[in-house]
């Protein structure tokens, strides 16, 4: 079931498309393994004007090998959009949607350095469970070396 509302007052995540295993071929060789799994992929717009200022996406799925390598969901605000609290705000609709689909905890994994998204994930509830050394699956898909795991319930 899709979340009927992904919108605050601020921002809407447009549905963009949704991968799973029927589209293997349309990944990246090294993003093959993530296909077990439906992947919602939504677009950040602003509802004033409907500019797009990102992405953001949401996996649905237990399977380890991607929690471990990973996590749930993944998030980028494009440049010009940045320190405008947009991430916070589809940070908290993902985690919304998330619980819907009885996904809990949700993990979200940050490189260490990167501190206005760890600020953005922590202004949303999501905690600091460790730092770990990125797996080669994460290495492939141009994470790591090290990525700081974050989990909200």
């Amino acid at each position: 079931m899709m979340h009927e509302k992904l919108a605050d007052d601020i921002v809407e995540l447009r549905l963009l498309r949704v991968l799973g295993p029927d589209n293997v071929a349309d990944r990246a060789p090294e993003a093959r393994f993530l296909a077990a799994a439906p992947e919602y992929r939504f677009a950040i717009h602003l509802k004033s004007d409907g500019q797009r200022v990102g992405r953001i996406h949401l996996r649905i799925t237990t399977d380890e090998t991607i929690l471990r390598a990973i996590g749930h969901s993944g998030y980028e605000v494009d440049e010009p959009h940045r320190r405008r609290g947009y991430a916070t705000r589809a940070l908290r609709l993902i985690r919304d949607l998330a619980k819907e689909h009885q996904i809990s905890p949700l993990w979200i994994f940050i490189a260490p350095d990167n501190v206005a998204s760890r600020r953005a994930v922590e202004g949303v509830g999501f905690r600091l469970v460790d730092t770990v050394d990125a797996s080669p699956e994460a290495i492939s898909l141009g994470l790591g070396p090290t990525l700081c795991r974050y989990a909200a319930e």
